[in-house]
């Protein structure tokens, strides 16, 4: 996709940010519960690209299989995260790669 095209599609995201906002916490509250969380874990993978990762993954997996493959960081990320999702959360979450022979 050209620059200006993401451009674009940044100002169209803006602008309707506010309204997904809304939408999903009224999906929380009054709604379907499985709708907020697939809004949840859409802002999710969009963080997780942000950083670096695969944008169909989350946060959340992509820690655990850090962890799995002993990186530094997901030693000091790890526990911050299962902090609010409860012990050994990420590396429930993680799917470690199989090796291709």
């Amino acid at each position: 996709m050209s620059r200006p095209r993401l451009v674009i599609l940044w100002f169209v995201i803006v602008a309707l940010m506010p309204l997904l906002l809304t939408m999903m916490l009224l999906q929380a509250v009054f709604g379907s519960t499985s709708r907020a969380k697939g809004m949840a874990l859409a802002q999710d993978q969009c963080g997780n690209a942000l950083f670096g990762g695969n944008p169909k993954e989350s946060i959340s997996e992509h820690t655990g299989n850090a962890l799995l493959a002993g990186k530094r960081w997901a030693r000091i990320v790890a526990p911050m995260i299962d902090f609010f999702f409860g012990e050994g959360h990420c590396i429930a979450n993680a799917t470690p790669q199989t090796s291709s022979k």
